[in-house]
């Protein structure tokens, strides 16, 4: 093996170990999903209940697993927004909808993954803003029928993708496993890697500030619908 082989195969190793360091983070967060009430809980139920929607899938398929996971980057980040977009102002709401439609024209799987992930990070940042501040506290009660229907199908979708993020993250930590050491599985598995710190965050998140989003929903009578095995994902119009 010459050095520059020797190189890129390092740095593949040092990638993997990052993914697991990720994934031991996701682990943790599925301890912490039956400590909540509602949301959290019915999410903590099916796992230990074993609800798979990936059941009968092919362990090692990369780009089923690629693909399931920008579906999953999509509807974190359409959640996330919605949920923002409630207590926006015109020109705060202009902006979150020409990203999303932005977001919509691009046809590469792999670009609108990362276009959602980062969308996701940025609005996670301000709903904590929100929170942190009381802001969302104090106007989440006052807000009109319409947004408030939209936070509730906000939850709902985040928490379907919470769902499938846990058992992505135990497909992908299989599929990392199977590379070991052999450098033509550690290119192969590169696009696992690549998702699976989007998929912990939205694990750990769903118990973390999206759990205070649901108790404080629900302390302004917002209808927050439970999760079911056969739940479905709702267009949210932002």
């Amino acid at each position: 093996m010459n050095e520059d082989t020797m190189t890129r195969t390092a740095s593949r190793i040092a990638a993997m170990l990052t993914a697991g360091a990720c994934l031991l983070s996701m682990n943790a967060a599925h301890a912490q999903l039956s400590a909540l009430g509602g949301l959290a809980s019915t999410i903590g139920g099916m796992l230990a209940g074993g609800a798979n929607p990936l059941a009968g899938a092919d362990a090692y398929d990369v780009d089923g697993f690629v693909r399931k996971s920008a579906e999953l980057s999509e509807i974190a980040g359409r959640s996330v927004t919605a949920i923002n977009a409630a207590f926006a102002n015109e020109e705060q709401l202009s902006a979150k909808r020409a990203a999303l439609a932005a977001i919509a024209q691009l046809s590469d799987p792999k670009e609108r993954a990362a276009r959602y992930s980062a969308l996701y990070d940025a609005e996670a940042s301000e709903t904590k803003r929100l929170i942190d501040s009381g802001d969302m506290e104090k106007r989440m009660a006052a807000l009109d029928g319409e947004k408030k229907k939209l936070i509730g199908q906000a939850l709902l979708n985040f928490a379907i993708g919470a769902l499938q993020a846990a058992d992505l993250g135990r497909q992908g930590k299989a599929m990392a496993s199977q590379a070991g050491m052999n450098p033509m599985e550690l290119v192969r598995m590169a696009p696992v890697k690549d998702a699976i710190p989007m998929l912990a965050k939205v694990a750990f998140d769903v118990s973390g500030f999206m759990g205070t989003v649901v108790k404080l929903a629900r302390g302004a009578d917002i209808a927050v619908p439970k999760v079911g095995a056969d739940s479905k994902a709702v267009v949210l119009n932002v």
